[in-house]
């Protein structure tokens, strides 16, 4: 995966040597929902790959560098993703603790904050005055932070912290340009395979928690202003 990574990176380096005096450039920004796929989106808590996020939503802006008239360009995109957990994960996770204690137990959930930075080639089509057409493929890395869980037993609380975790991410899509302006977009974001590690707080003691993976994949539809 390294040498794709360092190969993808040596091949926009000299694409970028390359532009001429033609050469361009713009930023976007962009927001709307976003939708987990698979895993991170599975709810089945019998499921230890299961994520359980719920549909969130999603932020960034780009900057495009546009090489020549052929609609090639390359792009730098960063992006902030927060999908909250499924309320039937909740219910479920309160149920199994409360089965397994023999006590009531009451959950404040860990949420789901992603901020993928990628950097690619986009390719920009231009189907008549008002429309254009455009793809991006590119990679990067994507940072990945659970946050804080809360769970409370008979007036007694247990804290759970997460650490930020950091893996390779890919982003493939494309979507359409109107009037060179406004821009609607979809894009699957591979984010990465996390192991997942923190620390479980209560009664002062502080322990360690086994670390787990957390697949995130994630499906964003896009609606942006390009300046």
């Amino acid at each position: 995966m390294k040498k794709t990574v360092t190969h993808f990176v040596a091949i926009l380096i000299a694409i970028f040597l390359s532009g001429n005096a033609f050469s361009q450039n713009s930023f976007s920004i962009h927001a709307g929902p976003a939708f987990p796929l698979a895993d991170f989106g599975e709810d089945d808590v019998s499921d230890e790959d299961a994520a359980g996020a719920a549909v969130g939503f999603n932020l960034g802006g780009k900057y495009l560098y546009s090489l020549n008239d052929k609609g090639l360009g390359l792009y730098l995109d960063a992006g902030f993703i927060f999908n909250g957990l499924k309320k039937s994960v909740k219910d479920d996770l309160e149920d199994a603790l409360s089965d397994f204690i023999g006590a009531d137990v009451d959950i404040a959930p860990y949420k789901y904050i992603n901020i993928p930075i990628t950097a690619g080639l986009n390719y920009t089509f231009k189907a008549n005055e008002k429309m254009s057409l455009f793809g991006d493929l590119g990679i990067g890395f994507d940072f990945l932070k659970v946050t804080r869980m809360n769970i409370e037993v008979d007036g007694e609380e247990m804290e759970a912290n997460y650490d930020l975790s950091t893996h390779l991410a890919f982003k493939l899509g494309g979507g359409l340009l109107i009037q060179d302006k406004y821009i609607v977009g979809l894009h699957y974001n591979g984010l990465g395979n996390h192991n997942v590690k923190g620390e479980m707080k209560y009664d002062g003691v502080t322990e360690d928690l086994e670390g787990s993976d957390l697949k995130v994949d994630i499906l964003t539809l896009t609606f942006g202003i390009k300046f």
